[in-house]
């Protein structure tokens, strides 16, 4: 039996040490589909590997991450999170996010953003 908790925890220490590419490179199925608030989506792992690659190329810094909450439960988690990152042109990032995520066989089938 796969335990949600303990790989939903591992994605949230990554996520914290900034190798969010690593959780996703790890626990993310190939399939995988990535929503943003505004509909947009990437549609398999690769697509955001390649998108955030992208984005963390055009940061001076990721500063850190601060976990507020997480939850898991019937092939689902939710986290609720503070990102800190500097812009390239030294401007201060701050994004107060919420991860919803659906689960399958231990992997990860779709990731859903909401942002305050």
């Amino acid at each position: 039996m796969v335990d949600l908790t303990a790989i939903e925890s591992e994605i949230n220490a990554l996520t914290k040490e900034g190798k969010i590419l690593d959780a996703i490179e790890k626990h993310y199925a190939p399939e995988c589909t990535f929503t943003e608030m505004d509909g947009s989506a990437r549609n398999s792992k690769a697509e955001q590997l390649e998108f955030l690659s992208g984005f963390f190329a055009s940061l001076s810094s990721f500063d850190g991450a601060t976990l507020h909450g997480e939850a898991t439960g019937n092939d689902f988690s939710a986290s609720e999170w503070t990102f800190n990152m500097t812009a390239g042109d030294g401007s201060k990032i701050e994004w107060n996010e919420m991860l919803v995520r659906t689960w399958e066989n231990g992997k990860v089938t779709s990731e859903k953003y909401y942002q305050k």
